[in-house]
């Protein structure tokens, strides 16, 4: 089992470096600043992006449930 999983942790790892180099090759930019892009600006933006709406969301749900108890 140990095998297997440093197998799929090998495979993990060339499979996102192949993708990075790929980036790179399209965006005509070198595999460094490729990498600094998504891992340093992509990511996080995403993340940060990502929990903006779901408290976007949280606060519309709130307000709908107080619509919804105050209605006879």
């Amino acid at each position: 089992m140990r095998k297997e999983l440093i197998d799929l942790a090998g495979q993990a790892f060339w499979y996102c470096t192949d993708f990075m180099v790929n980036l790179a090759n399209l965006t005509h930019t070198s595999y460094p600043e490729a990498n600094t892009w998504v891992l340093l600006i992509f990511i996080p933006g995403l993340l940060t992006l990502l929990v903006a709406v779901r408290l976007a969301q949280s606060f519309q749900l709130r307000k709908l449930r107080r619509r919804l108890r105050q209605q006879p």
